[in-house]
């Protein structure tokens, strides 16, 4: 008998057991079943979990810094690919893997995905190869047959140690999070996926690593703990799945936008004048989106979207809402319905890729601050009114940008007289300036609803003072 069929015989026994169908109900056969099963179920997958050594490059106040940090993965094919999340290795420059026989084997980033906090890596084959070394992929359930209190093993490397698992049941197979998670660098995860909740251990280090079910399949990717409040997040593998295929065949995950944010309904219904059930409140808009172009407004309630009704009394409602517009196919013509003052206004909105807040970071270390393109969903968390310009996302401690005021969040959106639109703009203009070695350098600053004019006063040679506007007599 494989390991697999022993695992189900093992379950339906524990079943007939617990419910008295047995010849004889046996609480020492019952708990010896219950063992065998979560070890049968254990030696499918450990073979299969790493152990993800990652370090990358970021800015933090406007320093580069070399940062690293551990999690957990889980092989998934014979070609030696592993799932993870993106917050262990999404941004990673360099990547080890530590295989279940101890070997340390170089891994690459193959495709990632913050809105889902996957990420997908490849060990490198040749180096397998010549150590001798095996791996084993593991098998991917069917999350959608998960239910409440259903038994599932946490495995992964808690705190860097080497793998282990910790036990526990699904508390929620679909569990909706009202606001997105953090990732850090302004990213967020979640708004478009459910997560099993579990009280299974997920503590740091665990992340990325597999759960499994009493069947040895994995069903979900370990990506959030409860801090000790038997609270634990996972992303089901049916998610996990679309993330891979899109990956693995284009290097990327897309999803649309109609570039506009909502909020519920529910208390306003009597202000605006609607149904508690009609539509949901459009909060904001991007200010060269879908939307902006289609006419839509903020405080318009969207009413209909691709010919459905839309419900936005609750977050759970928003929620599908969300989903539904990330899944319609980007570029595609999409008719609406909003309500504006009483009257119903039929519309058409062409929807753009999605794009996250973080975007490449650019350094300009002589004027002491790093920035980044405004992307279009960073403009729509900011409430900036255009694209155009370099957001400021750190300012080095005591250098010229820090003296002259610039801070962190400010758009500098001119450069003497010549505008700036991006990073690599930006970049041009000050190679110019530092190969000219320009003393002193005026910006135009946008800082909230004020306009603020900003003098760069910059040394090229150690000890010399920076250069002073000549005095009027």
């Amino acid at each position: 008998m494989n390991r697999g069929l022993a695992a189900v015989v093992l379950a339906s026994g524990i079943v007939g057991l617990l419910a008295g169908c047995g010849p004889q109900r046996d609480p020492t056969a019952t708990y010896i079943s219950l063992e065998q099963a979560r070890k049968i179920a254990r030696d499918h997958v450990y073979p299969a979990t790493v152990r993800v050594d990652a370090r990358r490059s970021e800015f933090v106040g406007g320093e580069k810094r070399r940062m690293g940090g551990t999690g957990s993965g889980v092989i998934f094919d014979d070609q030696g690919h592993v799932l993870t999340n993106y917050h262990v290795a999404g941004r990673a420059e360099e990547i080890t893997c530590i295989l279940f026989n101890k070997e340390r084997v170089k891994a690459r980033l193959v495709g990632s995905d913050p809105w889902t906090d996957l990420a997908v890596l490849q060990l490198d084959l040749a180096e397998v190869q010549q150590k001798g070394a095996t791996f084993q992929a593991a098998t991917l359930g069917d999350s959608a047959l998960m239910e409440e209190g259903d038994s599932v093993l946490a495995i992964g490397s808690p705190f860097g140690l080497s793998r282990s698992i910790s036990n526990g049941i699904i508390g929620c197979h679909d569990r909706i999070l009202g606001t997105g998670l953090d990732l850090g660098g302004g990213l967020e995860t979640g708004l478009f996926n459910t997560w099993f909740q579990t009280d299974a251990a997920i503590n740091p280090g665990n992340s990325g690593g597999p759960l499994v079910n009493f069947r040895g399949e994995v069903i979900g990717i370990n990506t959030r703990g409860g801090g000790g409040n038997d609270l634990g997040f996972a992303v089901p593998i049916n998610v996990a799945k679309e993330v891979i295929r899109q990956i693995l065949e284009k290097g990327k995950v897309t999803r649309s936008t109609v570039g506009m944010s909502f909020q519920p309904l529910q208390d306003l219904e009597a202000f605006l004048e609607v149904g508690k059930t009609e539509g949901a409140v459009i909060s904001s808009i991007d200010p060269e989106g879908p939307a902006a172009k289609a006419g839509i407004q903020p405080r318009d309630i969207l009413v209909e979207y691709s010919g459905a009704k839309v419900e936005g009394r609750y977050p759970e409602q928003l929620f599908d809402l969300r989903r539904r517009i990330s899944d319609t196919p980007v570029g595609a013509k999409v008719p609406v319905k909003i309500r504006r003052a009483g009257e119903v206004l039929p519309l058409e909105i062409t929807t753009e890729e999605l794009t996250t807040v973080r975007s490449q970071e650019q350094d300009y270390p002589k004027w002491g601050f790093v920035g980044q393109d405004i992307t279009e969903r960073l403009a729509l968390r900011e409430n900036l009114h255009t694209t155009k310009g370099v957001f400021v996302t750190g300012v080095r401690a005591g250098a010229a940008g820090e003296q002259a005021g610039i801070g962190k969040g400010d758009v500098i959106v001119r450069v003497g007289e010549q505008d700036v639109n991006n990073a690599a703009e930006l970049r041009k203009t000050y190679d110019a300036a530092v190969r000219a070695k320009q003393a002193m350098i005026l910006l135009k600053v946008h800082r909230g609803l004020a306009v603020v004019p900003v003098v760069l006063r910059i040394t090229y040679d150690e000890g010399k003072k920076p250069a002073t506007p000549p005095v009027k007599k």
